[in-house]
């Protein structure tokens, strides 16, 4: 961990430290949204009304929330599920980010680590065990995640069912770790931090519904390792462009996990050339992912392994263009007009993609 000069003090390679340039990104893989899409996040914002409205101080911070359209984020990631498995993904989907986004909220979960991580292990202990009363954060938390863990465990095998459970607590501990390296203004190398984000970014969910949306189960099959290079270049791209087109939002929220903070603060490069990098590495991780792929699907890749991969095709296109489209990273009231590259602010309330710098 370092502390290094922040980046308000440095420039871009425009001289102007609050806006950068976004390259094309390859996109090779390809995005669908789910025929039901638009009835699934309606009736996932309704879910987090009901089972999550309580963590959210007033009517205004839930709508706000539900702005950033976070219910789309299943259904562009698992395009072809049946409908009823792909609104569990969604709900899902929705319970992290809530967390993910209280996480970040110095006045709520993220105001003290010790206090969050008693709230996550009460959440934890809510799977199996008597459901929490009241309306406090673990009893608010808790409540969703055992109607989520029952939901899902009706479509897993006990292996998926164990992994699911592991992979909310790897989830709730990167969590942690994050909201830690925040309030001590740490900042990572580059490794220690992409080993953090692969919890707190829910990597390992993210695989195991991918099972569970092309229903099937490769606890066996990963267990040999043949996944591994497939999941190791797969989770990096996802990360990465995370990290980019969330740039205004973990910017403003003064997160340290991030590669953008790394190799601006860890590694001295200006915002602009830590932008050119991380874009190099999504293209040569996104390369090196369909390179694995079809390197599996050359040999005698059954069925089920088929649609497994077919899965992490949609989820890492969709993953991008949900992204892309959530005034969560481009400001509340934001509409994305199909736009992929060009600059953007990160002092603007809301943002867009631009032809051109601004106006010095």
């Amino acid at each position: 961990m370092t502390t290094a000069a922040p980046i308000d003090d440095q420039e871009t390679s425009a001289g102007r430290p609050e806006e950068f340039y976004l390259p094309p990104l390859p996109r090779l893989l390809p995005v669908g949204y789910h025929p039901e899409a638009a009835r699934i996040e309606f009736a996932s914002n309704g879910w987090v009304r009901r089972m999550l409205g309580p963590c959210f101080a007033g009517e205004e911070q839930l709508l706000h929330f539900l702005r950033q359209r976070n219910g789309l984020y299943g259904p562009l990631t698992v395009p072809r599920a049946d409908a009823g498995r792909a609104r569990d993904i969604a709900d899902w989907y929705q319970f992290v980010t809530v967390i993910d986004s209280f996480a970040s909220d110095r006045h709520a979960l993220g105001a003290d680590h010790a206090s969050a991580r008693a709230t996550f292990a009460a959440v934890l202990d809510a799977l199996d065990g008597p459901l929490p009363a009241g309306d406090g954060p673990a009893a608010v938390y808790g409540r969703a995640a055992r109607d989520l863990y029952e939901r899902l465990g009706r479509g897993l095998s006990p292996a998926q069912t164990a992994r699911l459970l592991a992979s909310l607590a790897a989830f709730l501990h990167g969590c942690a770790v994050e909201i830690r390296s925040k309030l001590d203004r740490a900042v990572p190398e580059f490794e220690e931090c992409m080993r953090v984000r692969e919890d707190s970014f829910g990597c390992a969910f993210l695989q195991l519904l991918t099972e569970y949306a092309a229903e099937v189960d490769l606890t066996a099959l990963r267990a040999t390792g043949l996944l591994n290079q497939v999941h190791h270049h797969a989770m990096r791209q996802l990360i990465i462009v995370n990290d980019l087109l969330s740039w205004r939002k973990e910017y403003r929220d003064e997160d340290t996990m991030t590669t953008v903070r790394v190799l601006c603060e860890g590694q001295g490069l200006t915002l602009q050339a830590a932008v050119d990098r991380l874009c190099a590495l999504v293209e040569r991780h996104e390369r090196a992912y369909l390179a694995a792929r079809d390197a599996l699907l050359a040999g005698p890749a059954d069925a089920d392994l088929r649609a497994y991969l077919a899965g992490l095709d949609q989820l890492i296109g969709g993953s991008q263009e949900f992204e892309y489209l959530t005034p969560r990273y481009f400001g509340d009231g934001s509409a994305w007009d199909g736009s992929t590259s060009g600059w953007l602010s990160l002092t603007d309330p809301v943002a867009h993609f631009r032809p051109a710098p601004a106006t010095r």
